[in-house]
């Protein structure tokens, strides 16, 4: 098994001679400096832990805007709204279209309008945010909205990443039982 260094590429690597482990750093019973989580990612980590989506908020043209991340069920009904436009000119702007309306929690404060009652579907919660989005903002507000929701996607990635990095390699990939064949 391989030693990990820290993600600092000023500080030390393990097996380098006269090493001193940095201010705070973590270390086995060798000396080595065992992986520690990049605390630039630790309130988004906390965020995906604890809520399973992160949020940002923006202001655009004088509107403050509240997005966050999509779970699966919202990106399958996103692939639902899509359908009617696929291999037509308007598959793109379908798509950013649905991707803002689903990510999209608030415009100064207001939520956008959701299907009363409490056995509300998630296609006819979607259908209704898709419908007024589409009518209601103008194209360069929509485009706006999805650059912002995938800059949050990125901040996800970088999480995720650093998630990786800091617990080091796997002998398995996702979804296997770690016996090889």
């Amino acid at each position: 098994m391989g030693e990990y260094g820290t993600y600092d590429p000023a500080s030390v690597r393990p097996g380098a001679p006269d090493r001193v482990p940095p201010a705070g750093a973590l270390v086995d019973s060798d000396g080595n400096v065992l992986p520690t989580f990049d605390q630039r990612h630790t309130e988004p980590f906390e965020g995906l832990l604890y809520l399973g989506a992160l949020t940002k908020t923006f202001t655009w043209l004088g509107h403050s805007f509240v997005l966050r991340t999509l779970g699966p069920d919202e990106q399958l009904a996103i692939a639902l709204l899509v359908k009617p436009y696929v291999g037509t000119a308007g598959e793109q702007l379908a798509y950013t279209t649905a991707i803002a309306a689903l990510a999209t929690v608030s415009v100064d404060g207001e939520e956008l309008p959701t299907p009363i009652g409490e056995d509300s579907q998630l296609a006819e919660w979607a259908h209704a945010r898709f419908n007024y989005v589409k009518k209601n903002w103008f194209g360069f507000t929509i485009a706006q909205v999805f650059q912002e929701f995938l800059e949050l996607e990125h901040t996800v990635a970088q999480v995720v990443e650093a998630m990786g990095k800091a617990f080091g390699p796997t002998d398995s990939t996702p979804g296997s039982n770690g016996a090889s064949e």
